[in-house]
């Protein structure tokens, strides 16, 4: 078990979710012209105190398929201090203590604001996932800041109970300066509370089919295997069968694309990580009107890969996954329809089709199932498209975000079906798919073409290669950095075709 060290005033962005509700046991410190500056208070508190809100809460679970480790635990440093960090003009010696009572009315507030909601099911952490170094904290003459007193708090501990328990925990720790033998205690940052949201792994939900499939697998209806990758191996998928892309790529999204978020993970899934993570953008014109360029720096970074010579017309394409549904995640399984001189089918003449994209539709985070091709616009696509709202699915399986799914795609000469776990989400009829001028020339191939059904296509080696990428914002929303990672597993991808 490794041990964290956490800079309190670095939390927010390293570690922990900061929320902040009411430690001040709602006593109104608003100044009212009389503010004694001579006051003590936990320096972190101070940090993060908004209003009379100063509250950090952790997120911790059990370690995943594709997770590079277990949680680690987590190390606070804790000072005593004066208001704006006045030096001490005599020295100032106070009791640190945990604040049961604190807890107990917090626990008690629940359902009166929304301010309490965070205590819901709260429980006082308990005493053996704990360590603090020192029961006081001492301001010396002419110093700032006392020594520091360390919590630790063990993470392996609170996971193994939510475990155990089967279901998701809370854990608060309140701890309360008092006592002073000097200064008198600032109120609103005499008390910090440290709530440990654990969530419970169904590890059953979390099991990928490590079995695969033979190379002559046959299906229903005489369909062959034509294209597979089971992603058994570890580290980088097969360079033979995927590329990546690089950078800033499409829809204005936040992240960088590169090779290093896409792995194996050895259990038998690709997994992509999007991460919170500045990279510089090695493109980066000042005051340039194109997003891919004005961008100094891309915060955060994923990955996107592409089949990189398969290209497939009309069959059955099967793509097991789980998802992540945290704010700001767009993944995707999609294709797009290109050839061997690719410039000819700029998008959308090349046609989309997304078995599946998650993204928000008026705020409501929703499943998608779509297809486009050419309108008479350039770059302007016409769209069949479909959605779900995520909570219909969860309604009727609360464990539906844990778990993998089946994305199918059935694609004959009039339609192309899309399915999750077997239920049809879209259909689209062929009939209607033809392109449109596209605003371009007569002799640009994929004007007036249909580029789901067109025989002519098939001259050039026309098909559509596949996408598997986890894109965030745009779309998905705006991130929450203290939810990073954001872990997207593909257990495997598998086309189907009629055999000859």
């Amino acid at each position: 078990m490794k041990n964290k060290l956490i800079s309190m005033a670095a939390c927010c962005l390293a570690a922990c979710t900061m929320l902040f509700q009411a430690c001040d046991d709602g006593l109104d410190l608003e100044y009212k012209g009389n503010l004694d500056l001579n006051l003590l208070g936990i320096k972190q508190a101070a940090e993060i105190m908004n209003q009379k809100e100063c509250n950090l809460v952790t997120a911790l679970r059990k370690a995943g398929p594709g997770d590079v480790e277990d949680a680690t635990d987590f190390t606070y440093q804790l000072n005593l201090a004066l208001y704006q960090n006045k030096q001490a003009s005599q020295a100032a010696t106070v009791d640190l203590v945990v604040a049961a009572d604190s807890l107990t009315k917090a626990i008690s507030m629940v359902g009166t604001s929304s301010l309490y909601d965070v205590y819901t099911n709260a429980e006082l952490l308990p005493s053996d996932s704990y360590t603090l170094s020192a029961t006081s904290m001492t301001l010396p003459v002419g110093s700032a800041l006392s020594e520091a007193v360390q919590l630790t708090v063990k993470s392996q501990n609170l996971i193994d109970l939510a475990q155990s328990a089967k279901v998701n925990k809370c854990y608060v720790l309140p701890l309360r300066i008092q006592n002073s033998n000097s200064y008198a205690i600032n109120g609103k940052t005499s008390t910090i509370m440290f709530i440990f949201n654990v969530t419970y792994l169904d590890e059953e939900a979390y099991v990928p089919d490590t079995d695969g499939v033979p190379d002559d697998h046959i299906i229903d209806d005489n369909m062959k295997l034509m294209f597979h990758d089971e992603f058994n191996g570890v580290g980088t998928p097969d360079a033979n069968v995927w590329k990546f892309e690089e950078g800033f790529m499409r829809n204005e999204e936040l992240q960088w694309y590169c090779d290093r978020n896409a792995e194996m993970a050895g259990d038998g899934t690709l997994v992509i990580t999007g991460k919170s993570e500045r990279v510089k953008n090695p493109n980066y014109v000042a005051g340039s009107s194109d997003w891919k360029l004005n961008r100094e720096y891309a915060e955060y970074t994923s990955s996107s890969i592409i089949t990189k010579n398969f290209r497939f017309r009309y069959g059955t394409m099967i793509v097991r996954a789980k998802i992540p549904t945290e704010t700001g995640a767009w993944p995707a399984i999609w294709t797009t329809g290109t050839s061997d001189d690719s410039w000819c089918w700029e998008w959308p003449l090349g046609g989309e089709i997304d078995l599946l994209e998650y993204y928000l539709v008026g705020g409501k985070p929703s499943i998608h199932a779509n297809a486009c091709w050419g309108s008479d616009k350039r770059w302007s696509a016409t769209w069949d498209s479909y959605n779900r709202p995520l909570e219909e699915f969860v309604s009727k399986d609360s464990e539906w975000t844990k778990k993998y799914h089946i994305w199918r795609m059935d694609w004959d000469e009039t339609s192309i079906r899309l399915y999750l776990d077997d239920e049809l989400m879209n259909e689209i009829e062929l009939s209607k798919t033809n392109n449109g001028t596209g605003g371009l020339s007569d002799w640009w191939r994929g004007s007036w073409r249909n580029p789901f059904k067109d025989a002519g296509n098939d001259g050039e080696n026309f098909g559509q290669q596949i996408f598997l990428n986890l894109a965030l914002g745009g779309n998905g929303g705006t991130p929450v950095v203290e939810q990073f990672p954001l872990y997207y597993y593909i257990d495997y991808v598998r086309v189907y075709q009629k055999a000859e």
